[in-house]
């Protein structure tokens, strides 16, 4: 690639040598600054060390904001919190039982078949579906025609019965739900059902309830003590009745000095009923604002002494270079020329001085490089996110509410319930499926597997086996169970070898000595005992992992000193809670024994839930964890602006640094490259132009360079072709 040579026009002035001089200069600086990179914004020297100091101060005003926001004074949000999950689960699990009661209603009216109304509600009664009462009716009059059980509350029915829904009445034993269907065109069937909920380990310190509202707004106490007095409750549930989300909020009494009234709430679906949960909680005074503000002030003055740093390593620098570096690339004289304090800068401008005819003062001391200057910045950056993460782990740990040990204990046991209840649901399907199978006609029996498999999402295979344990009819995935003999007549076995999955399975045995059995599906297990918020894990009596929330391998031992301790405490059917560790750290670990229903009892399991305390939402982990968020945050933009100025400006300013040494020892033959089009390369490009004035001579000066290419690409100045140039003019004329 060739460069251009510059042309210049005689310069006709009659002013002094002086002047000329000036407007000569001005002449030359205009043309290079034509030529020149203008270093806009990322490109510029100075764009790290700005970035760096905005995104600091960004993340100081996050981290004040932070501790201020979570300073309010009140109930810790961590209770709050809880019981908002609580009264959720509840009413979930409240919900998915009532549309199996709808679901069951409807599908035994489905298959009424030929019954009589009266054997219509003697199956619904007396099967042990739930209902306690139901009715035939009028659909249009709403007029009773054939009842059995507990009585109807017609009264308390909307004045037009709308079938196929439920709806939610309050009697004077408390709420019920009525569940209606479609007999016919003109009659309807109406089962009723006392709502009942699980029990939950509630806190009488703090005066914990559970009330139940109906939609039109009655409430009934359903569990536990209330904590205010009756007379005042419409006021405390006021705008509860008929909300379609969960919400929580804080109560403040007169009364009370240091607590303050906790409503968490959660709507039933669409029943119309909602789940108030009740009590009366301590008053937190929540983060420290002035730790807050001390973190953020203290961040922003090691912030502004790492800036300071890098603008003296780099930016200046760069800055007095180019500036030198246009004048000596125009012809100006420098009477006085700056000292440079960094090494690769103090080079460079020897070169420019030596290269433009000056005498540059020599100066033997030690300069440090820009790469030390940078270090030092980084390392005085870093000295914040390290001395703030040291006292952040080093502060006291909290102490764990009464409350939230309480709220942990219900979660273990609606884990293990559930657990329990899906395992003796697989059983009576087991069970049902076993009475209507035959082992005569092999094929019947293969298609009415798959249809029970089907609608049976527990179980992963389903088949029919013979007395030896031989499968002869199934349906589903291959079964893992090997060929043994049952080891009983009916009842869930769980059998330790079948490898790294855990077989839970459920048989039936026939009079005939044929047997039904149903494998569980793990998956499905697994799924079950995620819906719990914490790591749940599944033991056996032998402290074996069952079931594991984050991923297991089967019947590996139990890890944790705390949670094989409470383990063993509940194997027998109880259940516990525990807020410390042996050493008194803090933690939180609940247990409960899987003996509900009694079908499972045999198995000796139980339910370990373990909470993560650091991501509770206390005080004292809440500084923790913002103090540790701001730490990383600084660290990566220190990093990042590090690597930033490294790979953009150091590299290329001692790559520059090096032919600025070489043109000082006198070899001015080689070209400068261009290096980059931002400051260094701006520097670059002015010392190739003192480079060629020293070597061809100061027609050079701001004239037209190389701007674009390798840096092994040379440049050469090509002679004027005058004659040429003349011979064109005449025959131009001619």
């Amino acid at each position: 690639m060739s460069g251009r040579s510059a042309q210049y026009a005689p310069w006709q002035s009659t002013a002094g040598p002086a002047d000329d001089q000036e407007q000569l200069l001005a002449w030359r600086r205009r043309a290079l600054d034509q030529q020149l990179p203008a270093a806009a914004f990322p490109a510029g020297a100075s764009a790290p060390s700005l970035v760096y100091l905005w995104t600091t101060m960004f993340v100081v005003a996050m981290a004040i904001l932070g501790f201020a926001v979570n300073a309010q004074r009140g109930v810790l949000p961590a209770v709050v919190d809880s019981q908002r999950d609580v009264v959720s689960k509840l009413a979930s699990g409240m919900q998915v039982e009532a549309r199996g009661r709808a679901t069951d209603l409807s599908r035994t009216v489905q298959d009424r078949g030929t019954a009589s109304d009266a054997d219509l509600l003697t199956r619904l009664v007396g099967e042990g579906n739930g209902f306690t009462g139901a009715v035939i009716v009028e659909t249009a009059s709403r007029r009773p025609l054939a009842a059995k059980g507990a009585a109807l509350p017609i009264d308390l029915l909307p004045p037009v019965l709308v079938v196929d829904r439920t709806i939610a009445v309050t009697t004077p034993d408390g709420p019920m739900l009525v569940y209606s269907v479609a007999l016919d065109d003109t009659r309807a069937v109406l089962a009723i059902q006392p709502v009942t909920m699980r029990n939950l380990r509630l806190n009488p310190d703090a005066g914990h309830g559970i009330h139940m509202i109906a939609p039109d707004g009655k409430s009934s106490l359903m569990q536990g003590a209330s904590a205010v007095d009756a007379v005042h409750l419409p006021t405390v549930f006021a705008g509860l009745a008929g909300s379609e989300s969960p919400q929580s909020r804080e109560v403040v009494v007169k009364e009370w000095a240091d607590r303050r009234l906790v409503v968490s709430s959660a709507p039933v679906g669409e029943t119309g009923l909602v789940v108030v949960s009740l009590l009366a909680s301590a008053v937190s005074t929540g983060t420290s604002g002035t730790k807050g503000a001390l973190l953020g002030l203290s961040l922003l003055v090691v912030a502004l002494l790492s800036f300071v740093l890098m603008r003296m390593s780099l930016v200046r620098p760069v800055r007095t270079l180019l500036d030198q570096a246009k004048a000596d690339a125009c012809g100006a004289m420098t009477r006085r020329r700056a000292p440079m304090r960094i090494r690769e800068a103090h080079r460079i401008a020897r070169a420019l001085a030596l290269t433009s005819g000056d005498q540059y003062p020599p100066d033997r001391r030690w300069r440090p490089t820009v790469l030390q200057g940078l270090t030092v910045a980084v390392v005085v950056a870093m000295l914040w996110p390290v001395a703030a993460t040291v006292l952040a782990l080093q502060a006291s740990d909290p102490t764990i509410p009464a409350q939230l040990v309480r709220d942990e204990e219900s979660r273990a046991e609606e884990a293990s319930n559930a657990l329990g209840h899906l395992l003796d649901d697989g059983l009576a399907t087991v069970s049902r499926v076993s009475q209507g199978v035959t082992s005569t006609d092999l094929a019947e029996t293969d298609r009415t597997l798959d249809r029970e498999l089907a609608a049976e999402q527990r179980l992963r295979a389903l088949y029919l086996v013979d007395r030896d344990g031989k499968m002869v009819a199934g349906a589903g995935r291959e079964p893992l169970r090997a060929v043994a003999p049952l080891p009983g007549e009916v009842g869930i076995h769980l059998d330790d070898t079948a490898g790294r999955l855990p077989l839970v399975y459920a048989f039936n045995q026939r009079a005939d000595g044929y047997a039904v059995v149903g494998e569980f599906d793990p998956d499905r297990l697994l799924g079950l005992v995620r819906r719990v918020d914490g790591r749940v894990r599944v033991v056996d009596a032998e402290l074996r992992t069952i079931l594991d929330s984050e991923g297991f391998q089967a019947f590996q031992p139990l890890q944790g000193e705390l949670a094989r301790s409470v383990a063993v405490e509940v194997l027998p059917g109880s259940t516990v809670g525990r807020s410390t560790t042996e050493d008194g750290a803090p933690a939180m670990v609940a247990a409960s024994g899987l003996t509900l229903p009694t079908t499972v009892a045999h198995l000796e399991w139980a339910v370990v839930l373990e909470q993560d305390v650091a991501g509770l939402r206390l005080p004292a982990m809440v500084e923790r964890r913002w103090t540790l968020l701001v730490a990383g945050a600084v660290v990566g933009v220190t990093l990042l602006t590090h690597v930033w100025q490294l790979y953009i400006f150091v590299r290329p300013l001692r790559r520059l640094s090096s032919f600025a040494e070489r043109m000082s020892d006198g070899t001015v033959e080689l070209p400068v490259p261009p290096q980059r089009h931002d400051d260094i390369g701006a520097i670059a490009m002015c010392l190739e132009i003192c480079r060629q004035v020293r070597h061809t001579g100061s027609a050079r000066f701001g004239g037209a360079l190389r701007l674009r290419g390798a840096g092994a690409d040379r440049t050469s100045v090509l002679a004027r072709v005058r004659h040429a140039a003349g011979t064109r003019n005449r025959a131009t004329k001619g």
